[in-house]
């Protein structure tokens, strides 16, 4: 199901961005807004800020609604945010290519990509197409190397290849569910990329609201100036002082139980032999801890400190989206076209409450008499349907 008012509030910089775009957005939409400003707190927090084992707030956000349903105004609303704190140039709407990826964090080692190429990408990636592959590698590659340094491609001319240090990439993408869903495969969802990623999905209509234009909040101006202050004094000088977050007691009591239990589910996941389950539980605790490190950081960015609620909500907020990820894919993950067939067939029977007429599944499949007879000859074979005749 959708996410609870409960998962999309965080005290401090989050909601107070969240609210501002519901204020202006002309068709308001809570969970597009919440990923908006979660987005931006990731990119302004960039490379200023570590947990207490080293680890950077770079998020992997990917924002589904449907098509005219507020897509735009989060986009909008960190732009202006990021004008205001004089750091626009790093926050692109689009890179066509990994080598324009690695070029414009060359420019700003710290980068917001904005982009509203969700499923086309995918659907690029399930192609093979090389400028996908190669977007895909590098975003593979920087989520990593954040913590490190990434070598950029050796160009001609150059003894030696420039070196970004705590490369810091933060993708907001946003899509259309259905198309999303349906661009994913296997490999995707076991490669790393989406195992990264956290899928925030509204799939309901949102009704038209009166914009009220007004000024984005003084405190999320003063937090932008501020860690943009930290982000600018770092290239200068070289000398990176990042603000450590720490940890109560309680956090850590809760952050122990949270690796082991995250451990012990993927590895009965993946002895099941459910490799994608797996590749997704592997990601929880990292990813909960992010979140809860964001959490900490929107509520006091001066001196965050991670409370047993940031444990708790960001551990929450991960192990939902990763259930509705695997939720989805067991309807649109798949390998030909007689596979993605069987997937929507069983869509269409789950989303008719488990049962359907054959004249309905054949109207919805756009499918000949013959090929719904192989579908369903097939599915009932892996015992996954049963025909009833009345």
């Amino acid at each position: 199901g959708p996410l609870n008012d409960e998962l999309l509030s965080v005290p401090g910089f989050v909601n107070a961005l969240k609210n501002h775009t519901l204020k202006v957005a002309p068709r308001p939409n809570e969970p597009l807004a919440f990923a908006g400003a979660l987005a931006m707190l990731a990119h302004l927090s960039g490379r200023s800020y570590v947990d207490e084992r080293g680890s950077h707030t770079n998020l992997y956000l990917a924002a589904l609604a449907p098509t005219a349903m507020g897509k735009d105004e989060p986009r909008i609303t960190n732009k202006k945010l990021a004008a205001a704190a004089g750091i626009l140039p790093s926050v692109p709407d689009a890179i066509a290519s990994g080598e324009g990826l690695e070029d414009a964090l060359a420019a700003s080692p710290s980068l917001l990509l904005q982009t509203d190429e969700a499923d086309s990408l995918l659907t690029a990636m399930r192609g093979n197409d090389s400028r996908a592959s190669k977007m895909n590698e590098m975003i593979l590659r920087l989520f990593s190397e954040a913590k490190s340094g990434h070598a950029m491609r050796l160009k001609a001319g150059e003894g030696n290849a420039a070196v970004i240090p705590l490369p810091h990439l933060t993708l907001f993408a946003t899509g259309i569910p259905k198309f999303v869903y349906g661009a994913l495969t296997s490999k995707a969802l076991e490669n790393g990329l989406l195992g990264r990623c956290l899928f925030i999905e509204t799939d309901e209509f949102r009704p038209l609201g009166t914009p009220q234009p007004c000024a984005l909040p003084a405190s999320c101006v003063a937090t932008a100036k501020l860690m943009a202050a930290r982000e600018k004094k770092f290239v200068d000088t070289g000398v990176l002082e990042p603000v450590i977050v720490t940890e109560t007691p309680e956090a850590k009591l809760r952050i122990a139980d949270l690796r082991t239990l995250s451990d012990t589910v993927a590895h009965r996941l993946f002895d099941s032999d459910l490799r994608t389950a797996a590749a997704l539980h592997c990601r929880l605790y990292e990813k909960a801890l992010k979140l809860a490190t964001l959490y900490a950081i929107s509520e006091n960015p001066e001196k965050p400190v991670i409370s047993a609620d940031a444990i708790t909500w960001g551990a929450h907020f991960a192990t939902h989206v990763t259930k509705k990820m695997l939720y989805e894919s067991q309807f649109n993950v798949s390998e030909g076209a007689f596979d993605r067939l069987k997937q929507r067939a069983i869509g269409l029977i789950s989303k008719h409450g488990g049962e359907i007429e054959c004249s309905t599944l054949l109207k919805n499949l756009h499918v000949d008499a013959a090929t719904l007879q192989r579908i369903l000859h097939t599915l009932h074979m892996c015992d996954m349907i049963e025909e009833e005749r009345i």
